[in-house]
Formats: structure tokens, sequence, C-alpha cells
């Protein structure tokens, strides 16, 4: 009798640990967690998105990166500007989708080159001049990813950083042919402000 119930116990206790294991891999394959996509909007203008999500806290715990490379053109300015994301989105759902909170740290550099232009302190430049400068902030967002396979995501927030509103440029002065130092604004760049940036964008994609 008492090999009878141990041999019960036994059974049991593997057709439980079995069903234990069959959750875990269902769960497993239902978070597809490699995400390919893109996303539309500020400041990065088209950008191109990667994101992993993590076993961390069930499944909630996502790494992402984005990066994106444009043109901003003006009358007497040529501007190329990288900008690169990187951080961590927290999913309230155990399946990495649905709503989540984002933090992460962004790097915007701009490289400008400027033709015939005049300085905030009245210097003309002859030609062509150049100069670069780098936004660095860190941004919080209010997210949510929509669909498995193929998915839709919007965010929105704010980057918080000190954002410089001139750079320094070098080109050689009309009149005296000296080379010169000296400050120009930056070009309007869609969200950017003094104390900070907003940062929006809509994306689509793929999950495996």
């Amino acid at each position: 009798m008492k090999k009878i119930s141990f041999l019960c116990m036994l059974l049991i206790c593997s057709i439980a640990f079995s069903q234990e294991k069959e959750e875990k891999k269902k769960k497993s394959n239902d978070v597809n967690p490699i995400r390919i996509g893109v996303k539309v909007g500020v400041p990065d203008i088209v950008a191109g998105n990667l994101e992993f999500v993590t076993p961390l806290f069930d499944n909630r715990v996502a790494l992402f990166v984005d990066y994106s490379k444009f043109s901003v053109n003006e009358d007497d300015a040529e501007v190329d500007a990288k900008y690169f994301e990187g951080g961590l989105n927290i999913y309230f759902n155990n399946k990495g989708r649905g709503l989540y909170v984002s933090a992460s740290m962004s790097n915007l550099k701009i490289d400008g080159k400027y033709t015939d232009a005049e300085t905030v302190n009245g210097t003309v430049y002859q030609g062509q001049a150049t100069g670069d400068l780098q936004i660095k902030t860190t941004n919080l967002k209010l997210g949510a990813k929509l669909g498995k396979k193929f998915y839709f995501r919007i965010e929105a927030g704010y980057g918080f950083g000190d954002i410089p509103q001139e750079i320094e440029v070098t080109g050689t002065e009309q009149g005296t042919g000296m080379q010169q130092t000296d400050y120009v604004e930056i070009p309007d760049i869609p969200g950017v402000s003094e104390s900070g940036m907003i940062v929006a964008n809509i994306g689509f994609g793929f999950s495996f």
C-alpha cells in the first residue's frame, strides 16, 4: 500500500512538473523577444529600432537602441545630424507588449556647413564655415506596443538636458580673409528647446 501511495505521489509530481515546464515553454514562445522596426518622429525623423526582451522580472524588461541619420537644409546652412538612443523599456505585461515606461540616454550630433553666413556677433564669413555640436539628454517616455509578430508602436515623452542654442563655427571672414571662430544659431530642429526636447514617435516592425 505504501509503495502504491509513493508511486502515485511520484506520478502526480511528474505530471505537475511536466505541466509547469510546458507552461513556461508556451510563455517563452509567446514573447517573441527580438524586435526589429522603424520609428518616425522627433527628434530622430526616421530611425531604425532594435529591441530585445530579457527574462528579467518575468519578461518585463527590454533593452533597446535607436539610430538615425538625417539632414536639415536652410538658406545658408547644410546640417547633417546623427541621433543615437539606448535604454530600457519596462512593460506592465509579462509578454513584453502592451503599455510600458521607457528610460534612456540619447546623443544628437550636429555637423554644420555654412555658406556666406553671418554670425550672432556680426561676423560675415566668405565661402564656407564649419562647426559641430552635441546634444545629450536623459529621456523618459510612456509607450505602447500593439501586436505580436507584426507590431505597431507609439511613444511620447521628454528629453531633459541643457541644450545649447549656438554652434561654434570657424571660417574665413569676409573683407579681411582671416580665419575667425564665432557662433551661429542652431537650425530649427522640431521639438528642441533650451531646456530639453520632445521625444515622440510612431513605429512598426516585426518580432521573432
